[in-house]
């Protein structure tokens, strides 16, 4: 029987003596060292959680990872963050169901798994009228690169396209009114877009 205990600690401050001429990292070391120590000495009062299993770590969560459910086993990406909140992941599944979920709901998906079958674009209705609305997935071409990203529509009229990759570190590309005409609802569109640019 696996099961992850997270506490949640404040945060700590300790005072470090270095001397002058040592880089930032020397102190920072210093000041681990005396985080570790303190901790020993004197636990600080935290909250903590209990889960049934593992839990995703907080560096595989970000925004264009593909990610399982662990209750029903749909696969989704992962479309916004926001930590400090009490549902802090926001997943697109089935490119229109969103779902606000904590990391213990959810699981690393295999490096196998098809990120091509997870690009579903806009529904009819949307395509009708020209725009991208909410979050959705798409294709955005890049020179010569076809990239599937989600798309975070949301937000004071910034608009990301999050590349989706199962190793993604959250880069995205700003959309403007003239780089969004290079964003696709299906692969072929994407490609045929790029074919001509590359036959001028």
């Amino acid at each position: 029987m696996k099961k992850t205990l997270t506490l949640h600690l404040p945060a700590i401050s300790v005072e470090v003596n270095g001397s002058e001429g040592q880089t930032q990292d020397e102190l920072r070391k210093l000041g681990e060292e005396a985080v570790i120590k303190q901790l020993t000495k004197d636990f600080p009062r935290y909250q903590w959680s209990m889960t049934e299993g593992t839990v995703i770590k907080d560096e595989d969560v970000v925004c264009g990872r593909p990610v399982k459910m662990k209750s029903s086993g749909e696969v989704g990406i992962i479309y916004e963050v926001k930590p400090g909140t009490k549902y802090p992941v926001r997943i697109l599944i089935n490119g229109e169901k969103e779902i606000q979920c904590t990391h213990a709901a959810i699981d690393k998906v295999s490096k196998k798994a098809s990120i091509d079958k997870l690009i579903k674009g806009r529904q009819e209705w949307e395509k009708s009228t020209g725009e991208w609305l909410d979050v959705r997935t798409g294709y955005f071409v890049n020179g010569k690169d076809i990239i599937p990203v989600v798309l975070n529509a949301r937000g004071r009229g910034k608009m990301k396209a999050y590349k989706i990759d199962h190793e993604s570190k959250g880069s995205y590309y700003h959309l403007t009114a003239s780089n969004i005409l290079r964003l696709f609802d299906t692969k072929l569109e994407a490609e045929d877009y790029a074919s001509m640019l590359h036959n001028r």
